[in-house]
Order: structure tokens, then sequence, then C-alpha cells
């Protein structure tokens, strides 16, 4: 995914307040019983057709712009995805997202609280 965004909460100053843009590695994992006779949680053409409603609002978009985003750090933007995923993929407990090769953030949830990985 392709978004541009500002971090409304860098310091003034900082070359991250002004416009510019990341390609994003997303991943989301699923945990469920397996099917036994398809051998799989669920159907990945699926979770495509569920998800891309939430990836349309996103992809070629300005982040800075989305309703309900705290800011368009990474932490942030997990965490509105995984809040607009919740309800349309229960099996959903784990979001990874990279704005670059080297950074990231892992959240992960299930039965407790959701921990965060960067």
């Amino acid at each position: 995914m392709d978004s541009a965004l500002t971090l409304r909460h860098a310091p003034q100053g900082d070359g991250r307040r002004r416009l510019h843009g990341h390609t994003y590695v997303l991943r989301l994992h699923l945990a469920g019983p397996l099917d036994e006779v398809l051998g799989w949680t669920v159907d990945f053409g699926d979770v495509k057709d569920l998800f891309q409603p939430i990836f349309k609002r996103f992809d070629h978009k300005p982040l800075h712009e989305i309703e309900g985003l705290n800011d368009c750090d990474t932490v942030s933007l997990a965490k509105w995805l995984q809040a607009e995923s919740s309800g349309l993929l229960p099996a959903l407990n784990r979001i990874d997202l990279y704005p670059t090769r080297q950074q990231g953030v892992i959240l992960s949830w299930g039965s407790k609280a959701p921990a965060l990985s960067v």
C-alpha cells in the first residue's frame, strides 16, 4: 500500500511534519481452527474481499485526512487498522506494518490486551 502522510505530533521543524510518502508492507494474521476438508483457517480471497473497503480508505490516500486516525505514525496506523478490521475479520489477531525494510510495528492480541513490538 502506498500512502502520503504528515506526522502532526513530530517536533516543530522536523521534516516528518511535511507531506511525504511511504510504501507499506501490511500483513494480516488470522487464527482459528483449520477446516478439516480444505486445510486452512479462512480463504484468503474472503479475507481480501472483507478487507478491501478498509484498504481503499488508505491506499494512495493522504493518511492525515483519515477520520479517527490519531496521527500518521506506524503505531497509530496499526491500532486504527485493528479497530477498523476487528468487526469484519474476527479471526484477526496480529497486524504487521512496515513503512521501510528496516522498521515497523507488530501489533498482536488475543484473549489478553494488545501487545506492540516496534
